[in-house]
């Protein structure tokens, strides 16, 4: 069975207009790496929509279990605005993304309950509409092999879609492999077979 993703992101910008009772809602979407490049985006939506009524945005970075992540209502009611975005992102497992939902109000006043449908709805909106990336747990091998097998080791590397992080070259060589979480058992197999078992793997 393929090993599910540690979570989803995005590759490219998004934005798509969301309509509440005559407010208009636009939900932009981009990859944010870091807490750097999520902050520039927020600013940059900030300045480019700066007569809107409210540019509310959430964020999360890294994997589900240590991830970083921020919400701002920016005016709204506090929980209204910023934390729905966030649950829209963390219902779909999308990270190193930042949405934020600008806001022109139209003349109806929503309510805390309407604002929280709007803001997430919009959120949920974009997120459906994007091109989702999944992410894919990856492990570290560290292998030590002669130099005889060199041809093998690389051939088996590449098939499985292997990169070499770092390579030493002393009286063996040793090699440090990033590959899928879920490969790690069959190249291991592949490897020792390759070699008739005259590898260190860790």
């Amino acid at each position: 069975m393929s090993e599910s993703p540690d979570y989803f992101t995005v590759s490219q910008n998004l934005s798509l207009e969301h309509r509440v009772k005559d407010s208009l809602f636009i939900a932009h979407l981009s990859s944010a790496p870091n807490r750097q490049t999520a902050e520039k985006f927020i600013n940059k939506i900030r300045v480019e929509f700066s007569d809107a009524n409210h540019n509310c945005f959430a964020y999360r970075i890294g994997k589900e279990d240590r991830c970083d992540y921020r919400f701002d209502d920016d005016g709204e009611p506090g929980g209204s605005s910023g934390r729905p975005i966030l649950q829209a992102m963390e219902s779909r497992k999308l990270s190193d993304a930042v949405i934020v939902v600008t806001r022109y109000f139209g003349g109806t006043k929503l309510g805390v309950g309407g604002l929280i449908r709007a803001y997430g709805g919009a959120a949920f909106i974009c997120i459906d509409a994007a091109d989702l990336q999944p992410v894919i747990p990856k492990v570290i091998l560290k292998i030590q092999f002669d130099y005889d097998f060199t041809g093998a080791i690389h051939n088996l590397i590449s098939q499985f879609d292997g990169v070499i992080k770092t390579t030493d070259y002393s009286d063996f060589i040793n090699l440090e492999v990033e590959i899928m979480k879920d490969r790690r058992a069959s190249i291991v197999q592949k490897l020792t077979d390759a070699t008739r078992g005259k590898i260190r793997i860790q």
